[in-house]
């Protein structure tokens, strides 16, 4: 019975229910002590087990109710009617013909086990017999529904269609004239039909358990490597639910302060230097231990045409950070530089995004200009506290570039980050000045997805992790 609880915990995944390897083991062992008898017991040992919030509990007892549910071949259907009469609707002309009637007196013997099962309309074996094939099919790993029909097949041959379509073959080629072999043949196609709409629908009830997610997980991962350029405003909803989901695990990681007292590495020098007067004897032990120091940050983003598009997922990535950010000043340019925190501080981030790119997302790129904007308005208030992130293709029209501007930030601040949506390789063709500022960025690097952006933002709060 294992099997069938992994197999439940594989379905309650699927609707979004996050289980821990922990989580089933107790679940497991809770499962053991009530046992299978009292269906109602034992679904409520799933939840409690299971279920962390209100709506987790929905989900799981919706899961309970499709998983342990076992209606197939139990609802008559009119294939099923048709072609399960028996031997009795296959002589309706016995009564004229005596000879005929004694022939048709016996019934037909196969020895084809589904043949058998079909002619004696033995719901429960087939059901049983179903259930067998899909688990050596692996139904559980169902995901699609362009899927459905490959399932089906396997299922249908594993119970033993190749079987049953050669007896049909046997029947009909070698009847003659013998209406009793004619309409048996017709009698098992109409069951061979009535058995395929049935595992049919067994394999569709299936997917929608096992294949729940499957699709929107599918179409978020592509989402997730997408240029963010490429990304239709249509996509823009799910694309900030990732966002969102991003960020609160990066916060997850990064928003406490990682702690602990008497445990993990030992501090080798402090410890000796406190037990010098004990002889070198170990009396009392310092650990090492980590915190957060919140970085504060400095945005530049580039709300030009070519680059629009990061700059707005990299502000609601960052705006989504809030626990783990110190502080965040945030400014775009395409050519003076413009603050924009009040914006942020009056309305929603999604809507103070949409609002900043309709008002100043306008006209050509001008580095130049922004960076002697940047030394003028900024430049006092960057420290050795201060994480410069700058997201732009340095596209820079060829105009004049300051980078010696950059050079001055460069050694004033913590950290320079530039992210440019453009391959490496593109960094030196046409209007590209981003090689002249390279030399003066702590880190420079391509960022176009939002599996970049996590990585870069990632490595941007390791930074500010620090051992003592």
């Amino acid at each position: 019975m294992q099997q069938v609880l992994e197999d439940f915990y594989k379905v309650v995944r699927a609707s979004g229910v996050k289980i821990s390897p922990s989580d089933s083991i107790e679940t497991s062992r809770s499962v053991t002590l009530v046992g299978y008898q009292n269906r109602s017991i034992l679904k409520h040992a799933l939840t409690v087990s299971l279920a962390k919030s209100l709506d987790d509990q929905h989900l799981i007892d919706e899961c309970f109710e499709q998983f342990f549910k076992f209606d197939a071949f139990q609802q008559p259907s009119a294939n099923d009617v048709n072609y399960g009469g028996g031997a009795d609707d296959l002589t309706g002309d016995s009564e004229n013909n005596p000879e005929q009637a004694q022939q048709d007196s016996e019934p037909y013997q196969s020895d084809t086990p589904l043949t058998n099962m079909l002619l004696e309309r033995d719901h429960n074996a087939l059901a049983v017999e179903m259930q067998r094939a899909a688990q050596e099919v692996g139904l559980r790993d169902i995901w699609f529904f362009t899927q459905k029909s490959l399932y089906t097949q396997r299922i249908m041959q594993k119970m033993g269609l190749r079987d049953l379509q050669n007896e049909i073959r046997a029947l009909s080629d070698g009847s003659g004239n013998c209406p009793s072999n004619v309409a048996q043949a017709g009698q098992l196609r109409d069951a061979k039909a009535w058995l395929f709409e049935e595992v049919k629908d067994f394999v569709e009830q299936q997917l929608g358990m096992y294949g729940k997610t499957s699709a929107k997980n599918l179409r978020e991962q592509h989402l997730q490597k997408t240029k963010l350029s490429n990304i239709e405003k249509r996509d823009f909803h799910t694309m900030h639910d990732l966002v969102r989901k991003m960020a609160k695990r990066l916060s997850s990681m990064y928003s406490k302060k990682k702690k602990r007292e008497n445990r993990g590495q030992l501090d080798f020098r402090k410890t000796l230097r406190s037990n010098v007067a004990y002889d070198g004897i170990l009396f009392e032990t310092y650990w090492k231990s980590r915190y957060i120091d919140k970085p504060k940050v400095l945005v530049l983003c580039d709300i030009s045409g070519s680059v629009q598009a990061y700059s707005r997922f990299l502000l609601l990535f960052l705006y989504s950070l809030n626990d783990v950010l110190n502080r965040i000043d945030s400014y775009v340019f395409t050519g003076n530089l413009i603050s924009v925190d009040e914006i942020f501080a009056h309305y929603p981030v999604e809507e103070a995004i949409d609002k900043i790119i309709d008002d100043h997302g306008m006209g050509g790129s001008d580095y130049g200009t922004m960076l002697l904007d940047l030394e003028r308005q900024c430049m006092d208030t960057i420290d050795n506290k201060t994480t410069v992130l700058i997201l732009g293709d340095a596209r820079n029209n060829n105009l004049a570039p300051r980078s010696e501007v950059l050079e001055l930030a460069y050694q004033r601040a913590k950290r320079i980050i530039w992210l440019n949506p453009e391959p490496e390789n593109f960094w030196k063709t046409g209007d590209s000045v981003m090689l002249n500022y390279r030399p003066y960025c702590h880190l420079a690097k391509t960022c176009n997805t939002l599996d970049h952006l996590e990585r870069l933002l990632d490595e941007l709060l390791k930074a500010a992790t620090a051992t003592v």
